[in-house]
């Protein structure tokens, strides 16, 4: 089956308006976007047969948080819950506000963070509960969304910063910091105080991933030794302190990983991609004995700041700090499409649509270009 890509550049053509996140609606074409000065602003598309409508065209429904009881700021994260229904956003004073995605309504407005949110993860099993993160204030917050009047479940707060958090059960996250030398990922259950488990990476962890699929953990971090760079993948089962597998390699820094498991072979190999500091992709298969992985060079010529698979498992979107943008097909690593956007350096600077066939990226100088897969 053939497919067409076509990109919209610079589809919001309001220069004044300045997007720093976004995020497609998990079911339908609606893309959410956080913009300079507070608001979120969502694009529908609209029906058409046969044409390519640019995301400029695309209905806009602004939500606005006015200042209520909390001092107005810029955006910093946002994510829908797995239905589709509610979209959390935080912010850079540490606010964060719940929004009824279909009709504007907001459902709570919070303080309780002290600085920056800087993640929101939805909880895929309970879907009304998420996660915030604030690695300034150094905690992680729990949210019933169906809890009233308060929506607070519990705080979680360690020593060094919180970058990021991962649900790995219906009551259970684990989160880490990238500051960390020692590269300790911290398993957490709701009702505990304390952390349950500590995963000991052994290096400073650039990113973390949870495969759902097969209830496995994945962590990454680069380290030097006698003067070579070197990437340390680690493997977790979250009921064992020790790692089921650990590959080494000499190569350039892992900054982004992403993994995947290919239903559809009869195998069922785990994969697990990384964006490399030198251009390079690199895939392993952790099914295979030893220390086996692909090397891919073809694209990109800087930093990989993000990259991920589409919802159907078909797709490998990778950006570099140049702004590349190179599709692939994951069944085999061929490349599909590439573009030249502008400069990124933002760590989550893509959004695939639930229907894996619209992919949004965000850019250094607040634009948001859309790439639409025609079949």
């Amino acid at each position: 089956m053939s497919v067409e890509f076509v990109i919209s550049p610079k589809s919001l053509d309001d220069s004044a308006l300045l997007v720093s996140n976004c995020a497609f609606h998990p079911h339908e074409p609606v893309l959410a976007c956080a913009v300079q000065g507070g608001p979120v602003r969502l694009y529908q598309q609209p029906d058409a047969v046969g044409s390519i409508v640019p995301l400029s065209k695309w209905k806009e429904t602004v939500f606005n948080p006015v200042s209520t009881q909390y001092p107005v700021s810029d955006a910093s994260c946002l994510q829908w819950d797995a239905d589709g229904r509610r979209l959390a956003v935080g912010y850079q004073n540490g606010t964060l506000i719940l929004w009824n995605g279909e009709d504007g309504c907001r459902l709570l407005e919070r303080r309780k963070h002290t600085a920056r949110i800087g993640s929101i993860r939805w909880n895929p099993i309970r879907t009304n509960v998420f996660a915030s993160a604030s690695s300034n204030d150094r905690s992680a917050l729990v949210w019933d969304a169906d809890k009233k009047p308060s929506p607070l479940v519990q705080r979680f707060t360690d020593a060094d910063r919180i970058d990021d958090v991962v649900w790995i059960s219906a009551t259970q996250l684990a989160f880490y910091s990238r500051d960390q030398t020692d590269g300790i990922i911290r398993i957490c259950q709701i009702g505990r105080e304390n952390p349950i488990m500590a995963l000991v990476h052994g290096n400073s962890i650039n990113s973390v991933r949870w495969n759902s699929q097969v209830n496995l953990l994945a962590s990454v971090s680069s380290f030097v030794t006698k003067g070579m760079g070197h990437v340390m993948l680690q493997i977790w089962s979250p009921d064992q302190n020790d790692p089921i597998k650990t590959l080494i390699q000499a190569q350039s820094e892992v900054r982004c990983i992403d993994s995947l498991t290919l239903e559809n072979d009869a195998n069922k190999p785990l994969l697990v991609v990384g964006g490399c500091a030198d251009g390079s992709t690199i895939v392993w298969n952790l099914n295979d004995k030893g220390n086996s992985h692909k090397r891919l060079d073809d694209g990109h010529y800087a930093a990989i700041n993000d990259l991920c698979f589409s919802p159907n498992r078909r797709w490998l979107a990778s950006i570099d700090r140049d702004g590349q943008l190179i599709v692939r097909l994951a069944e085999d690593w061929r490349k599909v499409y590439e573009t030249k956007t502008e400069a990124s350096n933002c760590q989550r600077a893509l959004s695939w649509s639930g229907s894996s066939d619209k992919l949004a990226i965000v850019n250094a100088r607040y634009q948001v270009f859309l790439v639409e897969i025609i079949h």
